[in-house]
């Protein structure tokens, strides 16, 4: 008698419906953003243009993360070269800044460093864009604005973390200094947009155009500069009209490790990159993959790899153009040895700073990746630092300033609102960059782009990076998984371990017996860490975008149609 064959009429099991396609992908922190890439890239763009739009999007939807006020890190790829560019746009302290700008009769002045003028960087992000398209692009800047000026003019649904912010301490703070900003970012009634109402910005949308008419000196040069001054001196700020005109983003030497049998290539100092990978050179000592996901053991391990390179980080770095920073050393495997030589069973401590309690450190940033067809990639990172910024608004133009001179060391020792801590590294100077988390990554695999990835989150931008890193490394993850797992974050012992809820309390109990001061999160409550990435495997494409918060991946099919997470078509 033959053998029976069986018959399945529904399928045991199936790959989870995620956005992909052969074209191109797009991760970033808002639906409308991810569009505007993917529009590009169907137009016939390269990962550059569509980066461009993505940008000036966010600008518009997200002002409380990010926008034309405030700076960026992006890490690019270049396929016709074969190289890595580390463009910082983060933005550098006025030339007139001196060391004790946060000083008044001895004492740091917290109200100056989040809403004073002092606390305003030269706005990085336009120059950015602009090197980005006149580099590496193929499309004109009002092409690429297009989408960013239609949202502003049509409006746009307010994200869930934009509504979140009106709630926060700092932003009715800031609100009840500016009229301006309350007319810009309320209802006519003053009260708060809630979440999926439209918004629209006029005034963004006049400036956007101006802009993709004339060029970005319309913006650095002539009335607009004059009014930014004016504003920002107005508020206790040094800046003269020679700190727009004069500057330019600066180019960095991207740092780079093996990690297994990858490459992960990281934006230099003074963004967060050497952290990430001093973090992976020390787990290389751990067999994670063997200890499971999420288990005692494996997180054991990469807690003391964060604290260990947090410790490491809070007075090492600084930016390059004005102290020595040892990249070579502080990502060498050697150096990693005799960190992880420090670990033991127990959970160590191992930060520079003592007694200094911590503060509670939000995160206000936008991270997104953009990978193309041609085998371009950025890796981009963008902010105004707190939400909002320092409050300060261009009332004509529509958009706030950063108050990221805050992640400068007022003093040596002083703990900033992010909660970290900075040695005489990096003390303020005139046209000196700060530093920064943010921490955007390219990871190559057999020399062919694999994963972009980065994070909004404050310090957790590290944090989260590094288990991203590994969650797609190490466990195989693509990008719809290893965005949402359970994380993590650390930075001393003191301070504790944030665990997020999903992770079993089995595993807490012994994590606790280890010494690790628990922090959980509530089950309806998330870390902020938020994560965008995009994978490609055999020439596909995968995108996605963290649901902690308004994440939204995107990909291109092969006719060209958009897919978006959990969304067949656009």
């Amino acid at each position: 008698m033959a053998e029976q064959k069986q018959i399945y009429m529904w399928p045991a099991h199936w790959d989870r419906p995620v956005a992909h396609g052969p074209q191109g992908a797009v991760s970033s922190n808002s639906v409308y953003a991810t569009r505007a890439g993917l529009s590009i890239l169907a137009q016939g763009g390269n990962a550059f243009d569509a980066a461009a739009a993505v940008s000036l999007a966010l600008s518009v939807v997200e002002p409380h993360h990010s926008g034309l006020g405030g700076g960026c890190f992006s890490l690019i790829y270049s396929a016709s070269e074969k190289e890595f560019h580390a463009v910082d746009g983060r933005g550098i302290a006025p030339m007139n800044a001196k060391a004790d700008l946060f000083i008044k009769d001895g004492v740091v002045q917290d109200e100056w460093k989040d809403l004073g003028g002092q606390s305003v960087a030269v706005p990085g992000l336009l120059k950015t864009l602009e090197v980005l398209l006149g580099k590496y692009g193929t499309m004109r800047l009002d092409q690429v604005a297009a989408p960013a000026i239609r949202l502003a003019k049509e409006g746009f649904g307010v994200s869930f973390t934009g509504a979140l912010t009106m709630f926060d301490d700092s932003v009715e703070r800031k609100m009840k200094l500016s009229s301006d900003m309350r007319a810009l970012y309320l209802k006519p009634d003053g009260s708060f947009y809630r979440f999926g109402e439209k918004q629209k910005n006029p005034k963004i949308a006049e400036l956007l155009e101006k802009i993709a008419a004339e060029g970005t000196d319309y913006f650095y040069k002539g009335r607009v500069a004059e009014e930014l001054v004016r504003l920002i001196n107005e508020r206790g700020g040094c800046f003269a009209l020679s700190d727009l005109a004069d500057y330019q983003p600066k180019f960095r030497t991207p740092a780079r490790t093996k990690y297994r049998d990858c490459e992960v290539v990281a934006f230099a100092p003074p963004s967060g990159g050497v952290a990430v990978l001093e973090m992976l050179n020390i787990l290389e000592h751990t067999d994670l993959k063997a200890h499971g996901q999420n288990t005692a053991e494996s997180i054991h391990a990469i807690a003391e790899a964060m604290k260990l390179a947090f410790a490491d980080r809070s007075i090492a770095l600084g930016d390059p153009d004005f102290v020595n920073v040892d990249v070579a050393r502080l990502t060498s495997k050697e150096f990693a040895a005799e960190r992880f030589a420090l670990a033991g069973d127990d959970a160590g401590e191992y930060a520079a700073a003592e007694d200094i309690e911590a503060k509670e450190y939000p995160g206000n940033t936008s991270h997104f990746v953009v990978m193309d067809r041609f085998g371009n990639v950025v890796s981009q990172t963008q902010t105004v630092r707190d939400w909002f910024g320092c409050g300060i608004v261009a009332g004509d133009y529509g958009f706030v300033l950063n108050n990221a001179m805050s992640d400068f060391s007022a003093a040596v020792g002083e703990l900033t609102s992010q909660g970290l801590t900075y040695g005489s590294a990096n003390a303020i100077e005139g046209g000196k960059t700060p530093l920064s988390s943010m921490s955007p990554c390219i990871v190559m695999k057999d020399n062919k782009p694999f994963l972009g990835i980065g994070a909004a989150g404050g310090p957790r931008i590290i944090t989260g990076t590094l288990q991203g890193i590994i969650n797609a490394v190490d466990y195989g993850l693509k990008p719809e998984r290893l965005v949402n797992m359970p994380f993590i974050h650390t930075v001393t012992n003191a301070q504790g371990l944030e665990v997020e809820y999903g992770i079993s309390e089995d595993t807490i109990r012994i994590l606790e017996q280890k010494g690790y001061n628990i922090i959980r999160n509530d089950p309806d409550q998330a870390l902020s860490t938020m994560l965008n990435s995009v994978m490609c495997i055999d020439g596909e494409f995968y995108a996605a975008g963290t649901g902690r918060v308004d994440g939204c991946g995107g990909a291109l099919s092969p006719d060209g149609s958009v897919v978006l997470e959990g969304v067949s078509q656009e």
